[in-house]
């Protein structure tokens, strides 16, 4: 918006704090010994909303810390093909017993396909269409052992998640065109090896 003239910023100031919070994230908010982002600084703790950094142009998903991030959420978070939010003992005020959340399932797909991993995130996709009901609407939770819709119903995030993961990997089949322009990376941060 600065840039096109309707918002006078001091987009440099901006900038500068930008890149020291990223050199933060990076020092902080990555765990080398799980080979993960965490949900807090410092901490071995994962939540399926880092799945969401790719999306918003934080990291490349073929970034090795976020391909990282993304199988470790998995193999955290994952019941049969779906996503709790954090992990079940985590204290966060709520009585036990939600269910795997559709909007974090969806998230992976993404950040899955973004990965490069285009088939593998098209076969995740098609097995959570599974969890709709007969009129294709979805639930905010989905009880991995039953498949019961929990919680809000019909739930719109969980719907945003699936139209989301739908343009992405429409988008990754299409070698690379985007449908939605992203912003590029910010200055003065390389840019990681997509290897």
């Amino acid at each position: 918006m600065h840039e096109a003239g309707n918002l006078k910023i001091p987009v440099e100031l901006f900038r500068v704090h930008r890149d020291e919070i990223r050199r933060e994230i990076e020092a902080r908010g990555y765990n080398e010994r799980i080979g993960s982002y965490t949900r807090t600084f410092d901490s071995d703790e994962v939540d399926a909303s880092l799945l969401t950094l790719p999306l918003y142009g934080y990291v490349e998903g073929t970034n090795p810390r976020m391909r990282s991030t993304c199988a470790r959420i998995h193999e955290r978070l994952g019941r049969d093909g779906l996503l709790y939010r954090y992990e079940t003992g985590t204290d966060d005020g709520l009585p036990p017993g939600e269910g795997a959340f559709g909007i974090c399932s969806f998230w992976a797909v993404e950040c899955q396909a973004r990965g490069g991993d285009v088939e593998g995130a098209t076969r995740a996709f098609e097995r959570l269409l599974s969890y709709a009901n007969d009129v294709g609407l979805f639930a905010e939770e989905i009880d991995p052992e039953t498949g019961s819709a929990l919680g809000n119903f019909p739930q719109a995030f969980t719907h945003i998640g699936l139209i989301n993961a739908a343009l992405t990997l429409a988008e990754r089949r299409q070698e690379g065109v985007p449908l939605i322009r992203k912003p590029p990376p910010p200055t003065g941060i390389a840019k990681e090896d997509s290897a």
